[in-house]
């Protein structure tokens, strides 16, 4: 096994196992990829496998350690990414759930790592989530887009996953795919886009978005009871504030509204498996959101 991968159990065989992933920074913001793999980690009971060193691939002076108390005592968290193993109800394959924060250095590294990992679990089938963020309305059904290695994942998920024409940077979820591609492997990437007004932390609508097609593809039945409640108070909280701010961010939103109305078979693309697309500034129209979502994340009962 590659030596910068940790065991945290045994290996042992899988039933045709598909790895789920996701990776904070470029790739998913703000959030709300990580937030999905999060909540299929604790609703399908996953249990720890592997980590990757962190001291290989982040400048903790950019993405520093955190300190927190537990039991009265003060632990540290650095920078991490965890795959877990877990056997969800109605699958009928095992799925590896990882979870993690876009490397700094040495992706190739980062990059074989991974790859050492599915040979020695017979993975050859991956999807990476992401988030973007882009000119959608956050009152109504968020779109998640497909990019896919092989028709076969267009029918699992019920999408198209048009040809992508991007050139230019991309991000680990770029990185990664191309590899595993190169192996003759099977990948896709499920995109959700969210609203860009709302930048400052993850949507619960994305990450619920993306596992009810987790859900048609693997035929499992996810309890998502908590990350809808979630989703209710975000939307609570996003509303009141909308009241509070005035007509211009409120005007804002309803022309969101009809351009989505109008032109929902034809909304903006992410590009496959790289950069999201640039969006129109908003000026300071909605710097209340966006201050109440930076409150939000000092705490669930933040207002």
């Amino acid at each position: 096994m590659h030596e910068a991968l940790r065991p945290l159990s045994e290996v042992k065989p899988l039933r045709d196992p598909w790895l789920i992933a996701a990776f904070s920074g470029f790739t998913d913001q703000p959030g709300a990829a990580n937030l999905a793999v999060k909540t299929l980690v604790e609703v399908w009971g996953a249990q720890p496998f592997i980590d990757l060193d962190p001291e290989r691939f982040y400048d903790f002076t950019v993405q520093r350690p955190r300190v927190r108390l537990e039991r009265g005592e003060r632990v540290l968290d650095w920078p991490e990414n965890r795959i877990f193993i877990a056997r969800p109800e109605g699958a009928s394959r095992d799925i590896l759930l990882m979870t993690g924060v876009e490397p700094h250095l040495r992706w190739r590294t980062f990059t074989l790592a991974i790859e050492d990992m599915l040979r020695e679990t017979a993975c050859t089938t991956s999807v990476t989530l992401g988030a973007q963020g882009s000119p959608v309305p956050h009152t109504r059904p968020l779109p998640v887009n497909l990019s896919a290695s092989h028709p076969d994942f267009e029918t699992a998920f019920g999408l198209k996953a048009p040809a992508s024409r991007y050139q230019g940077q991309t991000g680990i979820v770029g990185v990664l795919n191309l590899h595993l591609r190169a192996q003759g492997w099977k990948n896709a990437s499920l995109w959700g886009m969210s609203p860009h007004y709302i930048n400052t932390g993850p949507n619960p609508h994305v990450a619920l978005a993306q596992i009810a097609l987790i859900d048609r593809a693997l035929g499992t039945t996810t309890d998502l009871t908590d990350l809808r409640e979630q989703g209710e108070r975000f939307d609570e909280q996003v509303a009141e504030v909308l009241r509070e701010s005035g007509g211009d961010a409120q005007q804002y939103v309803r022309q969101l509204e009809e351009q989505y109305d109008n032109q929902r078979p034809s909304l903006p693309s992410p590009g496959g498996d790289d950069v999201p697309a640039e969006l129109p500034p908003t000026g300071d129209i909605l710097d209340d959101l966006e201050q109440f979502l930076r409150d939000q994340r000092k705490g669930p009962d933040a207002q």
